[in-house]
């Protein structure tokens, strides 16, 4: 048979059952294929990748790491995409969840994923306390309703992209970035500064152990009652339903607030397909069949408000799954179907904030895993923080090398000129 490699870090029980039953389907209507399954760990991603490229093996068709997608586009490891796109039909594709580089297409997306702050009401009610739309009111709230019992709010502070993306949040909606759209190093701004402050206030109602936390932990303490708020995309609320039914009917979805900026976390899913990859024009087909249609729609369906589908088309299908999960919970789809206009990425939009305000831009900073990769410049900063040291002194170490690093890769790559500013 022709083997097609398939690496994902989609490892929930139920999303790994459907992807098996879809790759089953497509075996069947084309016999001769075959699509081997490989698993890794989101925080582990970009490691793995790179350790599979380096020694050689065949990706296949993969799961992107974002931190990776513009410098790996520009070393040519990367197939490129239009014509998968067009077969899909580019128009029906959400605005800025292709990756286009050079204006050639090199990944395409299976869904978005909307950050939120979750929040149990009935903690808020006990304590007389209204749903925080301010910052000062989450701080206030994750203060006393941090006892025994709880603690106010999970906020991971371990070396890994968790810790990057949710500071991130902080960080434009308190009117800074990291970059310029133009490439300019923008996180010496006072902005970041009162970024890392609030981000560092709120960590002291953290849970003990939150230095070292990824993804994982902080859904775990949510779930298992051992917080009151918690930062996270749907996939937390159809854990909760499925392990913790009796909290689910305590606990709503709001929009984080951090700063006076709405912005949030957004991150795009997205499969590539390596350009040293034996089966070329068998992957394509593959990941064209998979990415489109009804197939897309079982697969996203399965994490209803967690995995919210590229397509138009198909967007239209998830709001009227007929799930109980979907009929009982649809508020909180909903609003992350609202969400999803807001939404930004560290390793993916560079400059979106500029002048204090939000405008979403769609230039990936080349330099992305020099600064976002595991450990990176953003999260070692934090995890000082956490661990006690000066916020000031670890935020300028920060932008220190953070200059040193973008000054260091434009050094090496002099002919580089950003693709502009909006």
């Amino acid at each position: 048979p022709k083997i097609i490699p398939f690496f994902t870090t989609e490892s929930d029980p139920d999303q790994l059952a459907i992807l098996q039953s879809l790759i089953t389907e497509y075996q069947n209507l084309n016999p001769g294929i075959e699509v081997d399954i490989v698993i890794a760990s989101p925080a582990s991603r970009g490691t793995r990748l790179l350790t599979s490229l380096a020694s050689g093996a065949d990706l296949g068709i993969f799961e992107i790491e974002p931190a990776l997608m513009s410098q790996w586009a520009d070393a040519g490891y990367l197939l490129p995409l239009d014509d998968v796109v067009t077969n899909i039909d580019a128009d029906d594709f959400v605005e800025g969840s292709l990756f286009r580089q050079n204006e050639t297409t090199y990944a395409v997306p299976y869904a978005v994923s909307v950050y939120g702050l979750w929040v149990r009401k009935d903690l808020f009610e006990q304590a007389g306390l209204p749903l925080p739309t301010t910052y000062d009111e989450v701080l206030r709230a994750a203060k006393i309703l941090t006892n025994n019992q709880t603690y106010g709010i999970a906020l991971p502070a371990g070396q890994n992209i968790a810790t990057v993306n949710y500071f991130s949040t902080f960080l434009w909606q308190n009117g800074g970035d990291y970059f310029t759209c133009d490439g300019g190093v923008a996180f010496g701004e006072p902005q970041a500064l009162e970024a890392v402050r609030r981000w560092q206030m709120l960590t002291q109602y953290a849970p003990p152990g939150f230095t070292t936390w990824g993804f994982p932990e902080q859904i775990d303490a949510f779930v298992n009652g051992r917080v009151a708020m918690a930062m996270y995309a749907g996939r937390l609320g159809v854990q909760l339903e499925e392990s913790h039914p009796e909290l689910a009917d305590k606990v709503t979805v709001i929009f984080p607030p951090w700063g006076e900026q709405k912005v949030t976390l957004g991150v795009w899913s997205r499969f590539a397909i390596a350009s040293g990859t034996k089966n070329q024009a068998e992957a394509k087909a593959f990941l064209q069949w998979l990415v489109s249609g009804d197939r897309l729609l079982r697969y996203d369906n399965v994490l209803p408000g967690h995995m919210i589908p590229p397509l138009n088309s198909v967007r239209k299908e998830t709001l009227i799954n007929p799930s109980a999960y979907t009929q009982k919970h649809a508020d909180w789809i909903q609003s992350f179907y609202d969400w999803s206009a807001f939404t930004n990425h560290p390793a993916m939009n560079m400059g979106s904030v500029s002048g204090g305000r939000f405008t979403r831009s769609d230039i990936a900073p080349p330099w992305a895993w020099e600064v976002f990769g595991t450990p990176g410049i953003v999260d070692t900063m934090l995890q000082d923080v956490a661990n006690g040291n000066n916020p000031e002194q670890a935020w300028q170490n920060a932008v220190n090398e953070m200059e040193q690093t973008v000054n260091a890769w434009k050094s090496m790559h002099p002919q580089w000129v950003s693709a502009g500013c909006k």
